[in-house]
């Protein structure tokens, strides 16, 4: 639409212009017309489906070249000056291709090199003013190609560019994202039985808890312990506790499914099923369900004093949640229903009562009823954590919301404009300056080889533009110098140039009387268009040169005689005309480049989040819930890595695996939320004794960690554990129930082997754990190893 506009205006006076083949030229306008309208007609009459963008590509390129070509043979068949004053027209034709319509770049060269090479073969001016009318029209079609023509390919190598990079960008995030919701999965995975874990199991009572406080619904919970799992282990070895526990999850997850609910493992043999909007009596059902299905399991358990195969103990409570209430008081309702069930003699499913102990039956207690002096405080973990990290939400909204206003005035929020004015001070100092230098060298040269268009301008107005060059060019390295001047005053100072030179030259140029002039005039166009293209300047800056320039010309310029003033108004609107598109082309370079900065930045801060977010899900994955040391999955690759490091420069390897004498005492005595901060000690004295071995500690299991010593001995490795002993006992952590001591004592294993090429890495582990076996037949609280085998 604005190409057909423009088409129309200039064939206002198409007549006057070409006096002397009017027709052919009324003609050629109004069958390019109508070529403009049938392009457009065509497009739109296309189905969609067999849209292509090479079809609006090719109609487009195809009516600008034949306006061209229209122009061109009006100059081939009329001798009249204004014709070829006219046929500068062609300028304009190009620009709107390159910048209105913004062609593909080899459309733009191709219609531009066409229209150029037509005009410089078949245009000859017949006398000699309409020979220096050709030659500035073909200086000027040149310059003003170069300009289009690099501002086409800005804009099509930066659309490029960014494609690629969103794409880039796209495959990058995505690959993160995987990664970072593996890695979630990870964090909240039990690596062993792939239920959920204790962190993700407190992260969803609270949830549940808020949500079901908010509902006036009950939430009930089942807390269920494999019965004589110790003996499991010492009697099967731990591979076939694992697998015990993995059946046990399946079970677990089987009634999660048929009565609604989230199954998690809490902790070594110790497995927990939240059950939202569930009432005492269902998840009294559940719990027998999952003792029935463990029964029909039928899973070899010779040790157990409940039954010869694997049996588990239930507790089971509900609670009506309060908005001030503590998810915690659940869980130890629920461990008490169990240590119930366990007193009652296993293999049995008990519910906790109103007063905190266990019946078999009890009625929902209502919310006004809840004890709330019997709640205890939740859990302090550390590693309880939202795994949405922190992030710059309010950085990133403001540039959210700067993108989403459109920023049509090209002006961002005070904050974001002294951001995006300060992030290219440095290049735009340098740029300004070249472009300072370049721009005035052009500009010289282009008057002084037309001065012939002017000739009749006086030496004193010439001396004037020079001296307007010089002292442009001082003042352009004066500004160059300061480095702190802020960014704004260098393109104050730039677009004043520009203006002082456009009014000098226009003034210049006032002083003629000649035909000649008035065409020339054309080319003051060219100065707007090397402020927007050239030096790049803002588009509001860019408008000050442009502006000064249409008025100062139409202002300035006077025409003299009847054919003075038909170029003159000519010569007006293709300045008019070529400004416009050079203010379309500064905008859109201007919009871009801030959508751009914009989009970069918040591409930039969501990268910053996510990557932040991915390690902080790495370490949660890599650690214990409980604990905070490293876990089973992370022990694996730590055991793996040391081992093939020992592979490497053959030095031994050694292993402690510790046990908590009589835990499931400790636990049965205590309660659970006892015997995990009773783990928590545990842990953290093992954590700083490894560090002073120069080992890595890990919990494997329930009550079971481990330490890893590369480069060690035997001798060294005993003295660890004797540590480890030692330091256990002087943390005085009290346990009434235990068989050894009135305080927390571990059992160790120690085992050293030679990693070789044809060893299962496996076998270290084996080794440790019999030595483990061996320390508590020989009465626990104490270090044993065995011979290592040849």
């Amino acid at each position: 639409m604005l190409g057909i506009l423009s088409i129309y205006l200039g064939t206002l006076n198409i007549a006057e212009l070409n006096p002397d083949i009017a027709q052919t030229a009324m003609r050629v306008a109004q069958w390019n017309l109508l070529a403009c309208v049938l392009g457009m007609a065509v497009l739109f009459i296309i189905p969609k489906r067999w849209h292509r963008t090479w079809q609006a590509e090719s109609i487009t390129a195809l009516i600008a070249v034949g306006t061209c070509a229209g122009v061109i043979n009006g100059c081939v068949l009329s001798r009249s000056d204004t014709t070829f004053t006219h046929s500068a027209v062609i300028v304009s034709v190009v620009m709107y291709t390159c910048i209105a319509a913004r062609q593909r770049f080899r459309w733009s060269l191709a219609c531009a090199a066409l229209s150029f090479l037509g005009y410089v073969t078949l245009v000859q001016g017949h006398t000699p003013q309409q020979e220096l009318i050709v030659t500035a029209n073909i200086k000027l079609m040149a310059l003003s190609f170069v300009f289009a023509l690099v501002a086409n390919y800005t804009f099509e190598h930066r659309e490029r560019r960014n494609w690629l990079l969103h794409k880039l960008e796209a495959q990058r995030r995505s690959a993160l994202l995987e990664a970072s919701e593996r890695l979630h999965r990870l964090s909240t995975q039990d690596p062993l039985t792939r239920l959920l874990n204790r962190r993700q199991f407190d992260a969803d009572l609270a949830q549940a808890w808020s949500k079901a406080a908010m509902t006036q619904e009950p939430l009930a919970m089942l807390m269920l312990d494999v019965d004589f799992f110790k003996r499991y282990n010492d009697t099967y070895g731990h591979p076939a506790g694992d697998a015990c526990l993995i059946r046990v999850s399946h079970e677990l997850t089987k009634v999660a499914q048929a009565h609604g609910g989230i199954a998690s493992r809490l902790g070594g043999e110790e497995f927990g099923l939240l059950m939202p909007g569930r009432t005492l009596a269902q998840a009294m059902e559940a719990g027998a369900a999952l003792c029935a299905g463990l029964r029909a399991a039928g899973i070899e358990h010779r040790a157990s004093s409940a039954a010869p195969h694997v049996t588990v103990s239930v507790g089971a409570a509900q609670v009506w949640p309060t908005p001030d209430g503590m998810p915690q008081w659940l869980v130890q309702r629920a461990d008490q229903a169990l240590y119930e069930a366990k007193q009652s003699g296993r293999d049995r499913v008990c519910a906790a009562s109103e007063q905190g102990g266990a019946e078999q039956a009890v009625a929902p207690t209502p919310p006004a009823s809840v004890a709330r002096e019997n709640m205890l405080p939740a859990t302090d973990d550390p590693t309880v954590a939202d795994t949405t990290l922190p992030r710059s939400e309010a950085q990133e909204a403001a540039y959210v919301e700067t993108l989403e206003g459109k920023f049509r005035w090209l002006r961002f929020p005070a904050a974001l404009e002294h951001s995006y004015r300060n992030h290219d001070a440095a290049e735009r100092r340098t740029h300004l300056l070249v472009m300072t230098m370049l721009g005035l060298v052009i500009y010289n040269i282009y008057v002084l080889t037309s001065s012939a268009m002017f000739s009749d301008v006086p030496a004193s107005a010439m001396t004037a533009l020079k001296a307007v060059s010089a002292v442009l060019m001082t003042f352009g390295i004066a500004a160059y110098i300061p480095v702190t001047m802020r960014p704004l005053w260098r393109e104050i100072g730039f677009s004043l140039g520009i203006s002082a030179t456009a009014l000098v030259t226009i003034w210049a140029l006032s002083q003629s009387q000649q035909l000649t002039t008035l065409s020339f005039a054309v080319c003051l166009a060219l100065i707007p268009m090397f402020s927007g293209v050239g030096a790049r300047q803002p588009f509001w800056f860019t408008c000050v040169p442009a502006v000064i320039t249409c008025l100062a010309a139409a202002l300035m310029l006077r025409p003299v005689g009847a054919m003075q003033t038909l170029v003159y108004n000519d010569s007006i609107l293709m300045i008019v005309n070529n400004t416009v598109f050079t203010l379309i082309l500064a905008y859109m370079l201007e919009q871009g480049a801030r959508k751009e900065w914009l989009l970069s930045h918040i591409a930039s801060l969501q990268h910053q989040s996510l990557m932040t977010a991915t390690r902080r899900l790495h370490e949660l994955s890599t650690l214990d819930p409980l604990t905070g040391i490293c876990n089973l999955r992370q022990f694996e690759d730590d055991f793996q890595r040391i081992w093939d490091e020992g592979l490497q420069d053959s030095s031994p390897l050694a292993m402690l695996i510790i046990d908590v004498d009589f835990f499931k005492l400790y636990n049965d005595g205590y309660g659970h939320p006892a015997g995990d901060r009773c783990l928590k000690q545990v842990a953290t004295v093992l954590s700083q004794t490894a560090q002073a071995c120069k080992g890595l500690a890990a919990r494997i299991g329930g009550e079971e960690f481990c330490i890893l010593l590369p480069k060690s001995s035997l001798g060294s490795a005993t003295q660890a554990g004797e540590r480890v002993c030692e330091a256990i006992r002087m943390a005085e952590i009290e346990h009434r129930f235990s068989k050894v001591a009135n305080r927390v004592t571990v059992s160790v294993g120690v085992a050293i082997l030679q990693p070789a090429q044809d060893m299962n890495r496996k076998l270290l582990l084996a080794i440790a754990d019999d030595a483990l076996y061996q320390a508590k037949l020989a009465g626990r609280n104490r270090v044993a190893s065995v011979p290592t085998p040849n």
